[in-house]
């Protein structure tokens, strides 16, 4: 018996005009994009990989870019769902092309594929699929590989990855391994791939080496059931982490992972503490999955990190950490009843406490917090400077420095504004004004977001605007520029600091800017959140 047969039961042959040619426009397939795109010995993507031959299409059609992947992580982690009757659509434009394969019978299928979203539909689409009987499956095997390898546009290549898992075929391993690459269909690969090879496991933990964002995410959380000591160990150093956030991979990590059974051991080497520090503040952070009131060996890990702590470590991550336990254990809202089940005793907490402000208290930190706000590199700046703020160092004369070097770099000016005092904000303002370009900023309004590339300088104001009202009077210019940005975030920080400011300390023409920025105003909500400035009403009332 073939491997439709074994799939769908007896097979049903329909005679069909054979296909000719492929219903979509000769742009380069994705498939042939990623396939161009893979380097011998080297991780992902090499560069121009991730973008794909459908983006200017995708752009088109929605104001807000998503990430690669995320739009069907989040409908998967935090929506739900299953569209029963996308999959209804697309069984019957399936079911009509597998007994007529024509051209135009497959542009259906196409371009209902291009307009729906896959992910919510695919499921009951393929359970559906399994007991339809009028089907002929090697069409059907046929459409999804030609949709996998030969479709230019996302959604099509994600049905046919979907379809081609179904199948199980050895010979889709390759078309699958290079596809995955891509955080946009890994999630799709990773189902194809556990149905498609003997070592699927192995196949899904080289594929987690390859991609950092959402792909990453849904590879480890299906190697989080391992037995394999390698990958396990890989989890707990490297698996975790990831570019959306470490909240989603902590709890499987340290769970697969056996983090307490690793801490266990006298000698913990750097790199496994440093992955130890990351995951434990990861899990107190909690927010999207599960979190420390989750973790079974919380307590137990927590201590056990600690016990490490006290030997004299200085990575600034695993000070974040400790300072994120002693919040945690602090927490005086917090059911420390039900923590104390699972080993969070008063006795515990009382003796974790003790050692994270002998840990704080030690000397070096200091001098690695200074160290670190000297560095040129971003990430250990924010270490540093978080730490400053444990230590009560002021950080703002170094946020100053960086901010001057490059002030179009909207995250330095978030830091600035951050520890900003009155004896400052004249000197921020004025930097702002001469190094922003504010007449382009001030282009008129607009529904767009402003989030992503091209937005630097309007990211820039942003993080001043939302911090301006501390400072009544200070930054009118900036304001008038926010008031008339193209962005509806600027607009309303611009309206959040003349709110805070009181109407006793607006500039004389504020109010008739404010009504021409209310005629001109395309969103309904910040318009209302205009005349309710106005009216001096707080920006959210109803009317």
């Amino acid at each position: 018996m073939g491997v439709f047969d074994w799939l769908f039961g007896k097979r049903r042959e329909e005679p069909g005009e054979p296909l000719q040619q492929f219903p979509w426009d000769r742009r380069p397939s994705i498939y042939e994009h990623l396939k161009a795109h893979v380097r011998s010995g080297q991780k992902g993507l090499a560069e121009g990989g991730q973008t794909l031959p459908d983006e200017a299409q995708i752009a088109a059609k929605s104001t807000v870019r998503w990430a690669a992947g995320a739009m069907d992580g989040v409908s998967t982690h935090h929506m739900g769902g299953k569209n029963t009757d996308e999959a209804s659509q697309l069984l019957k434009l399936v079911r009509t092309y597998s007994t007529s394969p024509t051209v135009r019978n497959k542009a259906k299928v196409y371009e209902f594929l291009v307009e729906n979203h896959v992910v919510s539909a695919i499921d009951p689409f393929l359970e559906a699929l399994r007991e339809e009987a009028a089907v002929n499956h090697e069409r059907v095997y046929d459409l999804a590989r030609s949709f996998a390898t030969e479709s230019p546009a996302r959604e099509p290549v994600k049905f046919g990855i979907a379809l081609l898992g179904l199948f199980g075929q050895e010979q889709d391993i390759d078309i699958l391994r290079t596809i995955g690459r891509h955080e946009e269909f890994t999630l799709f690969c990773a189902v194809a791939l556990g149905n498609s090879c003997e070592d699927g496991e192995s196949e899904l933990w080289e594929l987690a080496k390859h991609v950092d964002g959402w792909g990453r995410i849904h590879l480890v959380e299906r190697l989080s059931k391992t037995e394999n000591p390698d990958i396990k160990d890989w989890l707990i150093r490297e698996g975790y982490k990831n570019s959306i956030m470490f909240e989603y991979l902590a709890y499987p990590c340290a769970v697969g992972g056996s983090l307490l059974e690793a801490m266990e051991t006298d000698e913990i080497d750097d790199d496994l503490l440093l992955s130890a520090a990351e995951i434990i503040k990861a899990l107190i952070v909690g927010g999207p999955a599960e979190n420390m009131d989750d973790y079974e060996d919380g307590a137990v890990v927590t201590h056990l990190f600690l016990n490490q702590m006290e030997k004299g470590r200085s990575a600034l991550s695993e000070f974040q950490a400790v300072n994120a336990i002693r919040v945690f254990l602090s927490e005086k809202e917090a059911d420390w009843q039900a923590r104390g089940n699972r080993g969070w005793t008063v006795e515990k907490r009382e003796e974790m406490l003790r050692q994270c402000s002998a840990i704080t208290q030690q000397p070096h930190w200091r001098d690695r917090v200074l160290t670190g706000l000297r560095s040129e590199d971003d990430v250990e700046f924010d270490l540093a400077g978080r730490a400053a703020a444990v230590l009560q160092i002021d950080a703002w004369p170094f946020h100053w420095d960086r901010l001057k070097k490059e002030p179009l770099q909207a995250g330095r000016w978030f830091g600035v504004m951050q520890d900003c005092n009155d004896s400052r904000i004249a000197d921020v303002v004025a930097l702002a004004e001469s190094s922003l370009p504010l007449q382009q900023i001030a282009s008129g309004p607009s529904t767009a977001i402003g989030l992503g590339p091209g937005y630097e300088a309007h990211s820039s104001l942003g993080f001043i605007l939302q911090d301006l009202g501390r400072f009544p009077r200070h930054g009118m210019r900036l304001v008038e520029a926010g008031l008339q940005c193209s962005t509806i975030r600027n607009r309303n920080m611009a309206l959040k600091a003349l709110s805070e400011w009181g109407k006793d300390k607006w500039p004389a023409n504020i109010v008739s800017l404010l009504k021409e920025a209310s005629e001109r105003e395309p969103d309904q909500e910040v318009r209302r959140r205009i005349d309710n400035a106005i009216a001096g009403r707080p920006l959210d009332e109803n009317e």
